[in-house]
């Protein structure tokens, strides 16, 4: 089942990396295509990393490579796949879990790549999380709204704060959805957790670009990513996290 799990989200990342692609371009999912020429990948291409892993990832039409971004996609979640089953199961939450899994990777391929949050991601990932808080059995509807209220909340303010004192490419609308998003997902209170370890896992990464001058002051940083790893930690690790630093 390990292996299956890991074969099924091998699969799952050629589909989130093709929607990485053209949901950015504001199209529906097409076969998967050379960004550069256009033309349609043969089916050995669908999936990059056997194209990688016998030398051949490159289009056969133009030649252009095909982006690294792919295989590590689909390794990430085969790997997250896998340790899904791992940890939980056969479950109605590992159902969805998986779900999740889909939302965040492609949030995160966008928002680094294109620094968009699209919302045709986020709105449907926030209805299967208000079905959650009355499937999951350990999840209350109220506890997911207050969740959602206080990542809503927090990161509007953090919007106004930040656009005021930085201008507009401090933060994006798309996080505030985001942050709502991870909200409803972890609940109260463990979205307090994911917040503080969104805010902390942003400082550390923000501040290796600066001292490695990756980037400069100037230059805007996607925050969705850390919003994810936050929503990651607390919904994994959440509970046992809050007993160490309590005792």
């Amino acid at each position: 089942m390990i292996a299956l799990f890991a074969l099924l989200g091998l699969l799952v990342g050629g589909l989130v990396n093709q929607l990485g692609s053209d949901l950015p371009a504001r199209r529906g999912a097409t076969r998967p295509h050379c960004p550069y020429c256009g033309q349609t990948r043969p089916w050995w291409q669908w999936l990059s990393l056997p194209a990688y892993l016998v030398g051949r990832a490159k289009c056969p039409q133009c030649g252009a490579a095909i982006r690294l971004r792919h295989p590590l996609v689909e390794i990430g979640l085969a790997v997250a796949y896998a340790y899904l089953w791992i940890v939980l199961g056969p479950s109605v939450k590992l159902a969805f879990y998986l779900l999740y899994t889909i939302a965040f990777a492609i949030i995160l391929v966008t928002d680094i790549e294109r620094r968009l949050i699209p919302n045709a991601v986020t709105f449907p990932a926030i209805a299967i999380a208000l079905i959650a808080s009355f499937v999951l059995p350990d999840t209350t509807w109220w506890s997911t709204l207050i969740g959602g209220g206080i990542g809503f909340f927090f990161f509007l303010l953090a919007y106004v704060i930040g656009t005021s004192i930085f201008g507009p490419l401090a933060l994006g609308q798309g996080d505030i959805t985001l942050a709502l998003l991870v909200g409803l997902i972890t609940g109260f209170p463990l979205a307090i957790e994911a917040l503080i370890v969104t805010i902390f896992a942003g400082a550390i990464i923000s501040g290796i670009l600066l001292i490695a001058r990756v980037r400069s002051l100037r230059d805007p940083i996607p925050y969705g990513p850390f919003l994810i790893v936050g929503a990651a930690v607390a919904l994994l690790w959440g509970y046992p996290i809050a007993w160490w630093f309590m005792r």
